[in-house]
C-alpha cells in the first residue's frame, strides 16, 4: 500500500500571478506578505503580487525580514504582525527560507505553541498558504514542511504537516532570471537531490518515482549549462524541475544528504546547496552498491556516464572543501543520526558511515 497527497494548487509559467486573480480571491480579504528584504522586490515578484492584490481589492501588509535559514524568533514576529493585522491568508515570496518562513508564520497565526511544540505539534489549523518561489531549487511551494534554524536542537530542523501545504503556488520562471551564478547552482543541485533522493529512498512509491524521473530528465538536461548564462528556456527547465523534484519529497521525504548537510549549513556557514553537493559523491557511492538499477536510471537521466562522471561534475560546480576536527566529526554524526533523513536512507545508515562520509569532505 502506498499513499499519495499533493492538495496544493499549482499555477506555472511566464504570468502566472497576474492571469490567476480568481483563485487569490477566494482566500480572504487581507494578506500578509512574507519575503526576504531584496529580492522580491528586485525580480518584481513582490510587485506582481501587490498588482493583482490591489486589482481584487484585498489589502496587505509585509514582512521582508525573513533571513537566509529563518529563525524561530522571526517566524515569531512575524506572526505576531500577521495576528494584530487579522489577516486571512500568507503570500510567502522568496527562496526556501520565505516559502518555509511563510509556512510556519501561518501555522503560528492560529496556534498557540512553544519552541518544542513547534516542530513536533499537535497542530490545530493554519491560514492558507499562497507560494510564489524565485529560485529554482527548494521546491518548497509544493511541500508539507519547512526547515527552521533550531538553537535549541543546535542545528537545522523540519517543521512537518499537511496543514502547511501551500493553498496555492505560482511558479513563473522569469523571476528567477536574475538570479547569480553562485545561487543557481546551489539551488539546481538542491533540487538535483531532492529528486534523487526521494527516488531512492525507503518511502518510495510508484508515484513519486514517476515525478523523480520526470524531475531529474529536465534538471540533468541543464547540469552542463550551469555556471554560465542561461536562457528563459533553460530557467524554466530548471523550475519546472524543481517543482517536480518537491513534489517527489512530499511524499517520500529527503535522506541522508540533507540529514548530514544540516550540520554543515548551522556550524560550518556552507549553504543549503553546497552541503548538499559536497555529501553527493559520497553518498551515491554507497547508494551503487545497495541499489545499482535505480542508480543506473540516474545516471541515464542525469546523462553522466557513472559515479566517476558524476563526482568531477560536481566537484566542478562546488569546489568547496570542508575539513572537520574529530569532535567536530562526532558532533555531527550525533546530530545526524536520530533523524528521518537516516530512517528513510535504503541503506543500513551506521555511525561509523556518517562519521566516515564527514572525513572525507576535506
Amino acid at each position: 500500500m502506498f499513499t499519495y497527497e499533493m492538495p496544493t494548487t499549482l499555477f506555472f509559467g511566464r504570468d502566472c500571478i497576474a492571469q490567476s486573480g480568481a483563485a487569490l480571491a477566494r482566500l480572504g480579504k487581507k494578506a500578509l506578505l512574507v519575503t526576504g528584504r531584496h529580492s522580491a522586490k528586485v525580480n518584481g515578484s513582490q510587485q506582481a503580487v501587490v498588482d493583482v492584490l490591489e486589482a481584487l481589492h484585498i489589502s496587505w501588509v509585509v514582512f521582508d525580514e525573513v533571513e537566509s535559514n529563518p529563525s524561530i524568533e522571526t517566524v515569531r514576529r512575524a506572526a505576531a504582525i500577521g495576528r494584530a493585522e487579522q489577516v486571512e491568508f500568507v503570500v510567502a515570496i522568496g527562496g526556501g527560507s520565505p516559502m518555509d518562513a511563510g509556512k510556519v508564520i501561518a501555522l503560528l497565526c492560529t496556534n498557540e505553541l512553544d519552541d518544542t511544540q513547534l516542530f513536533t505539534g499537535p497542530y490545530n489549523n493554519a491560514l492558507p498558504i499562497v507560494a510564489v518561489p524565485t529560485t529554482a531549487g527548494t521546491g518548497s511551494e509544493v511541500t508539507k514542511a519547512a526547515i527552521l534554524t533550531n538553537p535549541h536542537a543546535g542545528t537545522k530542523q523540519s517543521v512537518a504537516d499537511p496543514l502547511i501545504f501551500p493553498t496555492l503556488s505560482f511558479a513563473d520562471p522569469a523571476f528567477t532570471l536574475g538570479v547569480s551564478e553562485s545561487v543557481t547552482v546551489d539551488t539546481a543541485i538542491d533540487a538535483v537531490s531532492h529528486a534523487v533522493e526521494g527516488y531512492m529512498a525507503r518511502t518510495a512509491t510508484p508515484v513519486s518515482d514517476v515525478w523523480a524521473e520526470e524531475a531529474m530528465r529536465f534538471l540533468g538536461s541543464q547540469l552542463p549549462a550551469l555556471g554560465g548564462p542561461l536562457t528563459y528556456d533553460a530557467r524554466e527547465d530548471l523550475m519546472y524541475g524543481s517543482t517536480l523534484a518537491g513534489i517527489v519529497i512530499a511524499q517520500t521525504g529527503t535522506t541522508l544528504i540533507h540529514g548530514m548537510g544540516y550540520p554543515l549549513t548551522y556550524y560550518k556557514g556552507l549553504t543549503h546547496g553546497r552541503a548538499n553537493g559536497i555529501l553527493f559523491p559520497q553518498y551515491m557511492k554507497y547508494m551503487s552498491e545497495t541499489m545499482p538499477d535505480k542508480v543506473d536510471t540516474i545516471w541515464e537521466l542525469l546523462d553522466v556516464s557513472g559515479l566517476a562522471e558524476f563526482t568531477a561534475l560536481m566537484k566542478q560546480l562546488m569546489p568547496d572543501t570542508v575539513v572537520l576536527t574529530q569532535e567536530e566529526i562526532d558532533q555531527f554524526t550525533k546530530l545526524t543520526m536520530p533523524t528521518k533523513a537516516v530512517q528513510h536512507t535504503s541503506y543500513d545508515v551506521t555511525a561509523e558511515l556518517v562519521a566516515h562520509i564527514y572525513g572525507t569532505l576535506g
